[in-house]
């Protein structure tokens, strides 16, 4: 191999390095950033700041449920299965589409009333993770 061949071999080499090592990076700042939103949202959760909740969503989360159906639901929710006591990581995901970089996540939760599960899916926007879906999962939501 001649010498430009081997200092192109190790540009090549050292650019990609700096690419997978950068996107770990965003992947683990997502991460972060979402799994602050899940702590924030549990608190809110449980001191039954509902409203405050909505006003924190992705405009795609508002524009397919009205606030007062949102509030609704976490009243109904807490109702069932009161509040949270421990969440514990059940897996996550980050992906990076043309509508932004989505990070879900998903959580066994151990409510007051008894167990669940979560998954919540966040829009990156700046320094902020908008909520843009929510899902929980418990027998009690049909057997109370």
């Amino acid at each position: 191999m001649g010498i430009k061949t081997k200092q192109t071999v190790r540009f090549i080499i050292l650019s990609a390095l700096i690419v997978v090592g950068s996107s770990c990076s965003a992947l683990t700042k997502g991460r972060g950033k979402a799994e602050a939103a899940v702590a924030q949202f549990h608190d809110q959760y449980n001191a039954g700041h509902f409203r405050e909740i909505y006003s924190q969503t992705d405009e795609e989360f508002k524009k397919a449920t009205t606030e007062e159906d949102f509030v609704a639901l976490l009243e109904a929710l807490r109702r069932k299965l009161g509040t949270v006591k421990q969440a514990s990581p059940a897996g996550w995901k980050v992906n990076s589409t043309p509508m932004g970089t989505m990070v879900s996540l998903g959580y066994n939760v151990e409510f007051t009333e008894g167990k669940g599960t979560e998954q919540f899916v966040y829009r990156l926007s700046g320094d902020k993770a908008l909520l843009i879906n929510y899902n929980v999962n418990s027998p009690l939501l049909i057997t109370k």
